[in-house]
């Protein structure tokens, strides 16, 4: 299978970003809500890797001569909205809609490794869809163990 033309690649590119402009607002919907400063720190920590692939999914659009987005869908603020929702109903309510929120980005990072990519922008997918199966893995560890509900044990 040959490469996608360079408009494909930029239309499913600015997808990704668009995905990880949702991922932002969810994030920050929940780190207002949970109370638990561990948690609080990690979920800042993902936060910040969706900001980092937002910038570097945008410059290799802006490189490929397209025009990269620049901010969330109507999507990505009703999903910032029901994690937010969501997230009042306490700490594990919260991480169970980051959950949902973190397999939806890995379905869509999975999807995206399937696509014909040149070998730079192959890589850069994969460094975001690994940094995805992290922040799914950590999120489901919690809610497995109930970290927020141990004291003194911060995973």
């Amino acid at each position: 299978m040959a490469v996608m033309d360079n408009q494909k690649m930029i239309e499913r590119l600015n997808d990704l970003i668009a995905l990880d402009y949702d991922a932002v607002g969810a994030y920050e919907a929940a780190i207002d809500r949970i109370h638990e400063e561990f948690l609080r720190m990690r979920l800042r920590e993902f936060q910040l890797d969706h900001r980092r692939h937002i910038q570097d999914l945008s410059i290799v659009v802006e490189r490929m001569g397209g025009k990269a987005r620049e901010r969330p869908d109507v999507k990505g603020f009703l999903l910032k909205g029901f994690t937010a929702v969501t997230a009042l109903m306490g700490t594990e309510a919260a991480l169970r809609a980051m959950q949902g929120n973190e397999r939806l980005t890995n379905s869509t990072y999975r999807k995206a490794m399937e696509q014909e990519w040149t070998d730079d922008v192959r890589q850069i997918i994969d460094r975001n869809f690994h940094d995805e199966q992290r922040h799914l893995a950590f999120i489901e560890e919690s809610l497995r163990t109930r970290s927020w509900e141990q004291t003194g044990m911060h995973p």
